[in-house]
Order: structure tokens, then sequence, then C-alpha cells
């Protein structure tokens, strides 16, 4: 199952795993290191490192920025950062939950979850679960 932390609220909380963030990790590799490599490849050593900084922050924002919910009530996304906010769906009112991977999210048994609300409000998303299907199979069990 994904990582998950149980507060003293009840809550289950998880967490974008790492292996989510494989793509990442190689646009970092190939920006940070492309031009050190092969400087005729057309991009400034300058310009990779910037934008391997911006990826780095990306993936620290996404990783560390943003966790998830199921609680009693039902469930939520909390953003911590730049300023803590969160939404969410109660049972009541809580749809269709979609399991979204592609191949290689397959590949690293890792998927995003899209949850549909009944009630009109906005779909919410929740991205880089490990073992998506097992988290989609915990939330409809948490049902009332």
């Amino acid at each position: 199952m994904a990582n998950n932390v149980t507060p003293a609220s009840g809550d289950l909380v998880f967490k974008p795993c790492a292996r989510a963030f494989f793509v990442y990790y190689v646009a970092m590799a190939i920006v940070f290191l492309g031009p050190r490599i092969n400087p005729e490849a057309g991009l400034p050593i300058w310009l990779g490192t910037l934008l391997g900084v911006i990826i780095v922050v990306a993936v620290i924002y996404l990783k560390y920025g943003q966790e998830y919910h199921v609680s009693p009530r039902g469930v939520a996304r909390v953003w911590r950062w730049p300023t803590p906010r969160q939404q969410e769906i109660a049972w009541e009112n809580l749809g269709e939950i979609q399991v979204l991977r592609g191949f290689t999210q397959s590949l690293l048994q890792v998927g995003n979850l899209a949850l549909k609300d009944k009630s009109g409000g906005a779909e919410m998303f929740w991205f880089g679960l490990p073992k998506p299907k097992d988290l989609k199979d915990l939330i409809d069990r948490k049902r009332p």
C-alpha cells in the first residue's frame, strides 16, 4: 500500500512516492549533464543548470507540498505551500473513482486517482500514488 500515516484524528494520509517522479529525474539528468557532456548541443551550461534547478523545485513542491486524506468525513487533498488550503469531497458526494496510469507509471507501479464530485464540484486529482488500484479499493471499502 502507499506510504501512509495515521494521525491521531484517525485519517489515513497518503503522499506521492519517489518513483512517481522518474520522468522528472531523467529530465534533470538531461538538462544538468547534457550541456556539460556535449557543449555543442545548443543549450548553454547556465541555462541547463537553471532548468535543472526549476525541475528540482517542482519535484520538491509536488512531493512534499501536498498530501491526500481519507477520513470519516470523506476524502481531501491538502496543499501546504504557498498557503495552506484543502479541497474536500464528503462521502455522500463522492462519485466515480478512476485510476489513471500511463505506460511508464504502470512499469513503476504508480498511478493517479481522479475522484468525481457528484454535487458538481471540481474533480479531485491525486498524483503519484504507489499501487493506486489498492488505494481505490481501500476508499471504496471506507464508503459508508
